[in-house]
């Protein structure tokens, strides 16, 4: 990959375009050569690398364009570990683009839940469990609630509750413990560590955003770090908890006016949601300019070419860092020396990869119930 830096933006994937929405898509020196675009199971993830994909940019609305909200991170140490971050309705879909196994991925951590950032854990429980991912529960990390019925433990127990009929359908077809979620809920209003396993560290913080009860994430490996907002108005948590990382997402609502015309909402509602809830691109970069990231990420907008020359022009009046407008599919290479952003180039119909797989389960035929001998025609 050319280390030049564009003079306009690029077009937007879902308008034909093929790179990052940015004009810094290499920062600083590469040790390797970096394709043009990311090629799914064509480029292997090196030691001590992080890899930063973003599987849903887009609003509480899915589109083909833009899926719902979901970060997915591949880490380079022994293991491969893979960890998302919100799994939003449609993400599930790009992740199955990137040729990654579908056994790989059972650790998902939620920042809060509005349902645009939790729709395809039911996906990932229900359906994937029938395609490959057979070697154990799903399990979920998220915060508390004020009261218990607003915390993430009772979200997965009703989540797997709800699934009954399809997890009783999976009898001995598939294995049942593929199909639990197990919640791992802690206390949204402290910033601790909620995760560290294989040399990977996960803390959360808490964040503003409607009610109590919603955090944002930082990881850390091997000298790298990555944060991420969730959705959040501006607050001190996240500069305190962030600084410094090598790439922090952030979301980023347009300005009212421009929020209404591209989405149909009223200007009124428009103001409330950008004022009570989110983030404007002058505000983002007020944060940035904080904590101070080695490339800063734009996530949870509602694109469009006029949107993103609005954010970018706004942004650039407060903030001058190198800047990625993510994408669906945006991939983002993090190393000690550089910091790469292209966009994937992916099949729209593939197989799933089901992976390597360590449990021990033998499907077996299960008899039918007595009705349906008189109930089925017995076509040849």
């Amino acid at each position: 990959m050319k280390n030049s830096k564009p003079t306009t933006l690029p077009t937007l994937s879902f308008a034909g375009g093929t790179k990052a929405i940015t004009l810094t898509p290499v920062v600083g020196i590469p040790q390797r050569e970096y394709a043009e675009e990311f090629i799914p199971g064509e480029e292997a993830l090196t030691d001590g690398e992080l890899r930063v994909t973003v599987l849903g940019s887009g609003n509480p609305w899915p589109t083909r364009a833009q899926s719902s909200a979901s970060v997915l991170v591949e880490v380079g140490n022994a293991e491969r570990d893979i960890l998302v971050f919100d799994l939003g309705t449609g993400s599930l879909a790009n992740y199955a683009s990137l040729k990654l196994p579908v056994n790989a991925l059972n650790k998902v951590f939620i920042t809060h839940l509005h349902a645009d950032h939790m729709g395809d854990i039911l996906t990932l429980s229900g359906s994937f469990s029938k395609v490959g991912r057979a070697d154990g529960p799903v399990y979920v990390w998220g915060p508390s609630g004020t009261e218990p019925r607003l915390g993430t433990r009772h979200f997965c127990e009703a989540i797997e509750e709800a699934l009954a009929w399809d997890t009783a359908a999976g009898n001995g077809a598939i294995n049942p413990d593929s199909m639990k979620i197990v919640g791992s809920e802690f206390d949204f209003s402290k910033t601790q560590v909620v995760y560290e396993k294989n040399g990977v560290k996960v803390t959360s913080f808490p964040v503003v955003h409607c009610i109590s009860g919603a955090v944002g994430y930082r990881l850390d490996f091997a000298g790298l770090s990555f944060g991420f907002s969730g959705d959040a108005r501006p607050c001190w948590p996240l500069v305190r908890a962030c600084e410094g990382v090598d790439v922090l997402i952030h979301e980023c609502f347009p300005p009212a006016a421009a929020l209404a015309a591209a989405s149909g909402l009223s200007i009124e509602r428009a103001t409330i949601a950008l004022n009570a809830a989110h983030t404007s691109p002058k505000v983002a970069g007020k944060i940035f300019n904080l904590v101070k990231p080695r490339v800063a990420g734009l996530w949870h907008t509602l694109l469009s070419p006029q949107v993103v020359s609005m954010l970018f022009a706004e942004l650039g009046e407060v903030y001058t860092g190198p800047v990625v407008q993510t994408q669906d599919l945006t991939v983002i290479n993090i190393t000690k020396t550089a910091i790469v952003s292209r966009q994937a180039k992916v099949q729209d119909q593939l197989p799933p990869i089901a992976g390597q797989q360590r449990a021990v389960f033998k499907p077996v035929a299960v008899p039918p119930p007595e009705w349906w001998a008189e109930a089925i025609i017995p076509f040849d």
